[in-house]
């Protein structure tokens, strides 16, 4: 089998370093935005007065039998080629001869490439965004379902203060959904059309670009060739806006797991997503949420490689440039899996609302006694120190806040009234939140309403 490139070199190459570099392994994902190339690259050489109506019929032919080829048999793209550019110039050759080869006329790899990769993300793109609007929507469910059942919060994983359980998995959601929105940035950064760029130089025969550009559906064209052959700012982009993806899953996984354990109780997962141990009978383990946590690391270290790989290299292209495939399809992969394991626990598990009730008071209400006595007049600061003294005098006679009578409030300070006892509980920590973004019911339910908007319709 002869290679694209064969005809200045005298002998045949190394079988094992052909094999080292050849790409097709990996690359064969690229075939349909390959084929879609080739026709409009065809489109585009009738165009130009390099193929003629009759040629360039036939190999729009040739390549649509190939899609439809690979579409009923996805094991026809195989073989010993180079790449699946090789594979899909090799099949047209096959089918129609001499004028299979004449399709790459004034086209190089190396913008044929850059282009395919772009046509590719910007399938792919949409398939993570809908994946993510999938979990947000599933956080949503969870959401509504809450009602006004509160749920502790946390800082340094110490109970802060009480808030609705529906807040807690709309702030999961919020962070989806950005994730969600960066892929727009991601899409448009990937949204320009390279050929036309050649090798490096450009191209000498009168390719009309824009009509690609339209033809291809491209948003617009790159601006220089040079810069364009080896630009892959746009899988960076990507791999930088999946790593803040699986940043999102893990966090989530962490809360999951902790939540579920039996020190906190306070989440059961479904037996479908959880497995046992060999050795004692009585576990039930969150595996799916802790192998989302591990390849997160798995996800971040493709990113920085990435990144390593392309501090150093020269102007124009180089071979390098190769390693930005399995960077994008090994992420994507973990990507979606990770989703989908995420969306299958969410959507299942138990929240133990009778531990999380009790779970959501005590020493949390500290903040909201520390707020009534500024409403009572007493400065913030001042406040702040009584009621530090006061949990540490709680906390050595082994009393609840909730526990205590008006009199009992009292022996604290005078300022404390009647009315202490109902103005310190947790739904009225809740319900004493005023700013939009806070726990307070009006605004979790005006939030959830929004994020429900943001979903669409679900099909």
């Amino acid at each position: 089998m002869s290679n694209l490139w064969s005809g200045r070199f005298a002998n045949a190459p190394d079988q094992d370093v052909f094999a080292f570099g050849a790409s097709f392994a990996f690359d064969r994902r690229l075939f349909e935005d390959d084929v879609e190339g080739s026709r409009a690259w065809s489109e585009a050489l009738l165009r130009a007065g390099v193929l003629s109506g009759d040629e360039q019929q036939a190999l729009d032919r040739a390549l649509t039998d190939l899609r439809e080829a690979a579409a009923a048999d996805p094991s026809f793209v195989s073989g010993d080629d180079e790449d699946v550019h090789s594979f899909v110039e090799r099949q047209l050759v096959e089918r129609v001869g001499a004028t299979g080869k004449r399709l790459h006329t004034g086209r190089s790899r190396n913008e044929q490439v850059a282009l395919d990769l772009r046509l590719y993300l910007r399938r792919r793109i949409r398939v993570i965004q809908a994946q993510l609007r999938d979990l947000v929507a599933a956080l949503c469910v969870r959401a509504a379902e809450a009602g006004e059942a509160p749920l502790p919060a946390y800082t340094h994983l110490r109970r802060a203060q009480p808030v609705l359980e529906a807040h807690y998995w709309l702030a999961h959601a919020a962070a989806f959904r950005r994730a969600c929105e960066r892929f727009d940035a991601v899409y448009a950064e990937a949204d320009a059309l390279p050929l036309g760029s050649g090798a490096i130089a450009g191209n000498s025969f009168p390719i009309d670009v824009e009509f690609l550009r339209v033809r291809l559906g491209f948003s617009r064209i790159v601006v220089n060739s040079m810069d364009t052959v080896a630009d892959r700012d746009f899988v960076s982009s990507f791999l930088h806006a999946c790593a803040l993806v699986m940043i999102h899953v893990s966090r989530l996984a962490e809360d999951v797991i902790i939540y579920g354990s039996e020190e906190f109780g306070f989440f059961e997962l479904d037996d479908s997503v959880t497995t046992g141990s060999s050795l004692m009978p009585q576990k039930k383990n969150p595996d799916p949420m802790e192998l989302v946590r591990g390849k997160t690391g798995r996800v971040i270290g493709r990113h920085t490689g990435w990144l390593v790989t392309m501090k150093g290299l020269p102007s124009g292209y180089n071979k390098d440039l190769q390693e930005d495939k399995e960077a994008v399809f090994d992420t994507e992969d973990t990507v979606a899996g990770s989703l989908m394991s995420c969306d299958a626990v969410v959507r299942t598990l138990r929240v133990r609302r009778d531990v999380t009730q009790r779970a959501a008071g005590g020493f949390m209400l500290a903040t909201d006694v520390a707020d009534y006595l500024v409403r009572k007049g007493l400065p913030f600061r001042d406040a702040h120190e009584l009621v530090g003294g006061m949990v540490r005098t709680l906390l050595e006679e082994r009393q609840a806040i909730e526990s205590l009578t008006p009199d009992q409030w009292r022996r604290f300070s005078p300022l404390f009234d009647d009315d202490v006892v109902e103005a310190i509980t947790p739904l009225a920590s809740i319900r004493a939140r005023q700013t939009p973004q806070s726990t307070a019911p009006v605004a979790v339910a005006a939030r959830l309403t929004e994020m429900q908007h943001w979903i669409g319709p679900r099909g």
